[in-house]
């Protein structure tokens, strides 16, 4: 079984999450930044994970496009979906399902917020600023769940199509 684990990441928390989850996936695994690399064939792929982050309650503008590009041919693979996102409860599992098309939503074997980390050093001072506002002066990070990222993995290994 061959797997592709596409992801968008701006500053580096997604691309964590990506490396991460890969290491607990059985099978050939590639990982594909869609902010540095060009758009891959998925044609080669068995699965295909879908993984951003959110920012201002939306998932990269580089991810929309490439899952809704893409959608009829990821609605013909195992798919699993992911987000890195800050925000707990209702408002993050709004933000999971506006993430990506609903049919390739509705058709995901695995789908799930990792959590999110801060890294505060590679933020620009306009996303310094509007996190705080968002968060507060104290804009701890809970961190990436690596039992959440265990838990996925397993969904997207014991599941065969």
């Amino acid at each position: 079984m061959k797997t592709i684990i596409v992801y968008t990441s701006k500053y580096g928390c997604t691309e964590k999450a990506a490396y991460e989850l890969k290491t607990r996936l059985s099978g050939e695994t590639e990982v594909v930044n869609l902010m540095h690399a060009k758009e891959p064939s998925l044609a080669p792929y068995d699965t295909v994970v879908l993984g951003g982050s959110i920012y201002f309650g939306k998932i990269q503008k580089e991810m929309s496009a490439f899952a809704n590009k893409y959608q009829q041919e990821l609605l013909t693979k195992r798919v699993g979906l992911f987000i890195c996102a800050g925000m707990k409860g209702e408002q993050v599992a709004q933000e999971l399902t506006a993430a990506y098309p609903v049919e390739v939503y509705n058709r995901a074997l695995a789908k799930e917020t990792f959590g999110d980390e801060v890294y505060a050093e590679k933020l620009t001072l306009l996303d310094k600023f509007i996190l705080r506002m968002v968060k507060g002066k104290k804009h701890e990070a809970a961190g990436l769940s690596t039992t959440t990222i265990e838990t996925f993995a397993k969904v997207m290994s014991d599941k065969v199509g």
